[in-house]
């Protein structure tokens, strides 16, 4: 819940993306159209990521290392009032942000524990707790905040590391679970497609993704 809670705070800055933009000091219709690159990097950065994720069978460095270039573009974004270090935190955060959301989203998918209607409460309730940021989010862009938006940059900065470490710890538990299953332990969640028995997923070589 943590990690994806880290991303979707993060990625406030879209809801108000054009305002953010629009301290560049262009006119309105130059901002709007300023706004489009990055959403493009972002879909092709986030289609590329996912299919090299799926390819390889990793997930934590998909998730993590996208989300440091976020980190970074927070920190230029409230450090510097030129137009070109600002633009180019503008490019990197839509895609930093959610480059890895969809890896995130699946990995948490595939490590809740069985059964299915387990799997889908567990997923309704951490999307609606994630998506809780919303709220106060559009709170943090008064007019007189800009153009930095130091507070706005500095909790979106926050948020971006705390899902960094959320991943971190997800991915040293999952690290002991497969130890156990090295070990012929039985775990909770690993049991393989139409068993019900859990040392079953051991031996025939379930691990969880990491």
């Amino acid at each position: 819940m943590g990690l994806l809670f880290g991303i979707v705070a993060s990625g406030t800055v879209t809801n108000l993306f054009p305002t953010v933009v629009a301290t560049l000091g262009y006119s309105d219709v130059i901002s709007l159209l300023l706004t489009v690159p990055p959403y493009i990097l972002a879909v092709g950065t986030s289609f590329c990521n996912a299919w090299h994720a799926d390819k390889t069978g990793e997930r934590y460095f998909h998730i993590t290392l996208p989300l440091y270039f976020s980190v970074a573009a927070f920190i230029i974004a409230a450090t510097t009032t030129t137009i070109g270090p600002r633009y180019f935190a503008m490019m990197l955060m839509p895609a930093g942000i959610y480059t890895g959301y969809g890896v995130a989203l699946g990995w948490i998918s595939n490590t809740l524990p069985q059964p299915p209607a387990k799997r889908a409460a567990a997923l309704a309730a951490i999307n609606a707790v994630s998506n809780c940021c919303s709220i106060y989010a559009s709170y943090m862009y008064p007019e007189s905040a800009g153009p930095r938006f130091i507070v706005a940059m500095s909790v979106n900065c926050l948020m971006s590391f705390l899902a960094i470490c959320m991943a971190t710890l997800l991915r040293f538990i999952l690290v002991g679970l497969n130890k156990k299953l090295d070990r012929g332990e039985s775990v909770e969640g690993a049991v393989a497609v139409g068993e019900g028995v859990p040392g079953e997923a051991s031996r025939r070589g379930f691990r969880f993704v990491l």
